[in-house]
């Protein structure tokens, strides 16, 4: 028969993994409408220059255009600078928050390598790579750099021989699966942590018999008292880590709302200016 393999129940009641999960779903959908008003943002800059054609047009035929075209070019490089820095910014964020997850549970790994038994044929380093189960590694590793050497095979001044892979993917369906990687990991620190319980019955009941177990028993309550202060303080921070990321990406979805709405498609105008004509009527009828 396989042995039970021994855990703590309350820890275990600590990991609020659908929590989390929910969590990450609204950080999801706050991006999935951001990228609706990136691509709103791309269709305003291109609507932008192509009234700068026509006024150009007009222009070129004699019409006084004032100073419309340079107000036009400024607002079309002023647009064009916010959609690449919401661009960038949605990937350097999505990067971090995969970063710092990755770094909770790497701490959540070391700390159950301190006490789990390693197979025989098997090291530290192997066992870390199985429990991160194939998550991409953060940073991302370091390949060789094509424009490390040109085309005589001389090394070219300020190009490395080696960067990090461009090709290392950090998206949402990422940080779900290394959300639940890092909660499997919670599981077993927290089935790990359960095993002290009967290493300190065995030494209590060997001590009752006469064998000499020093401050065995001290050290292992001590260190399961340890570990379980730092679950918890995982469990704390995790939670709280991603509130906060949950509250940025409101606020970024809120900031690139109030720029996209600069520019406004004909029908989004028409249906305006029916809105302000009715309550004009209602106004008058008062």
């Amino acid at each position: 028969m396989t042995a039970i393999k021994p855990t703590n129940s309350v820890l275990r009641d600590k990991i609020d993994s659908d929590g989390y999960n929910a969590t990450l779903n609204v950080i999801n959908s706050k991006y999935a409408e951001m990228d609706k008003f990136i691509e709103n943002l791309q269709s305003d800059i291109t609507a932008v220059k192509d009234f700068e054609k026509d006024v150009l047009a007009d222009k070129a035929r004699g019409y006084d255009v004032g100073t419309s075209l340079d107000t036009l070019e400024f607002q079309s490089s002023s647009l064009t600078i916010d959609l690449n820095f919401f661009t960038h910014m949605k990937t350097v964020y999505i990067k971090k928050l995969y970063g710092d997850l990755y770094k909770y549970c790497d701490g959540i790994i070391e700390n159950a390598l301190a006490i789990e038994e390693i197979p025989l044929g098997m090291d530290k380093l192997s066992i870390k790579e199985r429990k991160f189960r194939n998550m991409t590694p953060f940073p991302p590793p370091m390949v060789p750099n094509p424009k490390h050497l040109d085309a005589d095979g001389n090394p070219v001044e300020g190009e490395p021989a080696e960067i990090q892979d461009p090709l290392a993917k950090y998206d949402m369906n990422e940080i779900f699966a290394l959300i639940n990687c890092t909660t499997s990991n919670l599981r077993e620190l927290a089935e790990d942590i359960g095993s002290f319980d009967v290493k300190i019955s065995r030494a209590t009941e060997r001590e009752s018999r006469g064998f000499s177990v020093g401050n065995l028993i001290m050290n292992l309550e001590a260190q399961k008292q340890k570990l379980i202060l730092e679950f918890d303080a995982y469990i704390t921070r995790l939670g709280k880590f991603l509130l906060q990321n949950q509250n940025f990406s409101d606020r970024c979805l809120n900031r690139i709302k109030l720029i996209s709405s600069e520019i406004t498609t004909a029908a989004e105008a028409a249906e305006a200016a029916e809105a302000a004509e009715a309550d004009a009527d209602t106004a008058d009828s008062a």
